[in-house]
């Protein structure tokens, strides 16, 4: 009983911190703004591209060093996505 109590709650730990941003991430919509990713993801990224403030891809980097790109088009969120450091 003690091992299948064990490994419910090692399953349920695991899940629930699958990634550092994952509360984060579950709320982000295409068409939002820069400022609002920012608002909602901190302050602690870099910007990987940038033609102009409309147009650029910020970079977070979580504790399992998983780079999350967030790609802007004219001023709005047009795609985001995961890459992982290899």
């Amino acid at each position: 009983m003690k091992k299948l109590l064990f490994t419910l709650f090692m399953v349920a730990m695991l899940t629930a911190c699958g990634t550092a941003y994952n509360t984060q991430l579950k709320q982000v919509q295409l068409g939002m703004t820069p400022d609002e990713i920012v608002t909602l993801m901190g302050d602690k990224y870099n910007v990987v591209s940038q033609k102009d403030y409309g147009n650029q891809t910020l970079e977070y980097v979580d504790k399992f060093k998983n780079h999350w790109l967030f790609q802007f088009v004219d001023g709005r969120l047009y795609k985001w996505y995961k890459e992982t450091e290899k």
